[in-house]
This record gives C-alpha cells, sequence and structure tokens, in this order.
C-alpha cells in the first residue's frame, strides 16, 4: 500500500510539474495556515483523506491524457480529459477560500482541445489547467502537508529516564540538548567526571527516544534512523573514553559529531521545519483571541 502511494504522489509531481509555466520562487514562499473549510477533508472530520485522493485522481486523469496520447489510445485520452474536468470541478467547489485557484472553463476546454486529436493543440491547452495546478500548489502544498500528513508531536509525553517525570516532548528536546551541551561543555573546560556524568545522562535520555519515535514509526527499521547503530556506538565510545584517566580529546569529539550529525542533525532536518510551522500558527492564534 505504501509503495503504490509513493508511486502515485511521485507520479503527481511529476506529471504536474512538467506543466507548472511559473514555478515559485524563494522570495514568493509563504506559509500560511490552511483555511478551515479544508478540514473538513481531512481525518478526524473526514474517515479518509478525501482531498489528497481527489489530487490522486486528478493527477491520475491528467497523466492518463498524455500516456494514452502518446500511443495514439484517443478513446482513453478523452475518457481521462472528461474525468479530469469532472473531478477539477468537484474540487472547485469544496474549499471555498480557493475557488480563485481554480478556471473550470479551461478544464472544460481541455476535454475539447483532446477530442481534436492533436497533440500540439492539447499541449498547448493543458498548460492553462496545469497553470491552475502550479499555482495552488506554491501557494499551499507545504502548509498542507504540515497541517494534515506531518504527524503533530504536541501530544507526545514521555517519562525523562534521569528523574522519572512524565515530560511534554518540545520540554525534553530542551532538556536532551542541554544534557548533550553539558557533555561538550564540561568536557571542553577540562571537567572530565562530570562530562563523563552528563554522557551518560544524555545516553539514557537519548536511547529512550527509542520508545518516543516508536509512537509513530512503527517500522523497526524507520525507527532506527535516528537513534540506531552508529548513535548507540559513538554513545558508548563517548561515555567510554570519558571514563579513562586521560580522555583523548580526538576520540570524544569524534563522537560527538557523529550524535550531532547522524542523529540530532538529521531528524531536525526531518522534523523540525514542519514543527516551527505550527508554532507560528499557533501564536498567531492566540494573538487573535
Amino acid at each position: 500500500m505504501e509503495n503504490k502511494t509513493g508511486f502515485r504522489v511521485c507520479w503527481m509531481l511529476l506529471v504536474l510539474g512538467a506543466w507548472f509555466v511559473s514555478p515559485a520562487l524563494a522570495k514568493d514562499v509563504v506559509i500560511k495556515e490552511p483555511p478551515a473549510s479544508l478540514s473538513k477533508q481531512y481525518p478526524p472530520e473526514s474517515k479518509e483523506s478525501k482531498w489528497l485522493d481527489i489530487m490522486h485522481k486528478m493527477s491520475g486523469h491528467f497523466g492518463g491524457v498524455f500516456i494514452n496520447m502518446g500511443q495514439k489510445d484517443w478513446p482513453n485520452a478523452e475518457k481521462h480529459a472528461q474525468g479530469l474536468a469532472d473531478v477539477y470541478e468537484d474540487a472547485s467547489k469544496l474549499v471555498p477560500e480557493w475557488k480563485d485557484y481554480f478556471d473550470v472553463k479551461a478544464a472544460k476546454d481541455f476535454v475539447s482541445v483532446v477530442k481534436t486529436h492533436d497533440p500540439a493543440e492539447i499541449s498547448k491547452a493543458s498548460k492553462l489547467v496545469g497553470k491552475t495546478c502550479g499555482k495552488c500548489h506554491d501557494d499551499n502544498l507545504v502548509a498542507v502537508w504540515t497541517r494534515y500528513h506531518w504527524p503533530s508531536v504536541e501530544n507526545i509525553k514521555l517519562e525523562d529516564p534521569i528523574d522519572e517525570k512524565e515530560v511534554e516532548y518540545g520540554k525534553y528536546m530542551h532538556v536532551l540538548s542541554n544534557a548533550f551541551k553539558g557533555v561538550r561543555v564540561n568536557f571542553g573546560d577540562g571537567k572530565n567526571d562530570i562530562a563523563l556524568k552528563a554522557a551518560k545522562d544524555f545516553k539514557k535520555r537519548y536511547m529512550e527516544l527509542k520508545s518516543t519515535c516508536s509512537k509513530c514509526h512503527t517500522h523497526p527499521g524507520v525507527k532506527q534512523f535516528f537513534v540506531g547503530e552508529d548513535v548507540s556506538k559513538a554513545l558508548d565510545a563517548m561515555e567510554a573514553e570519558l571514563a579513562t584517566d586521560k580522555p583523548n580529546p580526538g576520540v570524544i569529539w569524534k563522537n560527538v559529531g557523529i550524535v550531532g550529525q547522524e542523529g540530532c542533525k538529521k531528524c531536525h532536518l526531518t522534523h523540525r521545519s514542519y514543527v516551527i510551522f505550527r508554532d507560528v500558527w499557533e501564536e498567531e492564534a492566540e494573538a487573535k483571541k
């Protein structure tokens, strides 16, 4: 199921991307919170992700036109063109705030042009439809994925293995970050005994993330990605070196780098941006109250 979904998403991006005539520039990107009406198309208000299903259908029909055109299978090309127009019109009515992103006439005209069986004219007409899809994606795709497809950590709590207190995920990450700083700062200051204690505490707290990650990452291989064997070995090596009479700085900093690069950084690159977007939206909502 995951492979099929991944293929359909990739196909959507490839097909629509080929027809976007005005790609987003860095200076144009503003991550705006999706309108409340879109929530009706996603869980928990909807049993299924209806909006995503609609996007997949449009992508499949749009791509189907060109696949069949290349095979000179005009009956199926016409069928997909009509399917695109029908789903496109349905989608235009679901989110009132986004009605201006749609050009229903362009979608219906595309059906008529496909019936001419003229590849050049079909390509020209398709750009008018693709432009509307591209504009909406440029403005809203990241925000929609952030709101409806990226799991929130807001309700995740875990027990700190050091003081055995339940902590919110965000606060725990701050505690974890400070513990890592404790290793680096104390070792850099020559306080090896305190650095060793900090390393032991950090290791326990870091490895606790395995159980936390498994709340979302149910596949064994995925949850090992940020808290995997490389990081675990680096933590062990760092602790063992700090326990010696004269810790080797090269060994310490090497393993600090492995933990930072393979664990902390990769996790932040994957998750942190989405958390920031959500935090900004929450702050804006609070300011409006």
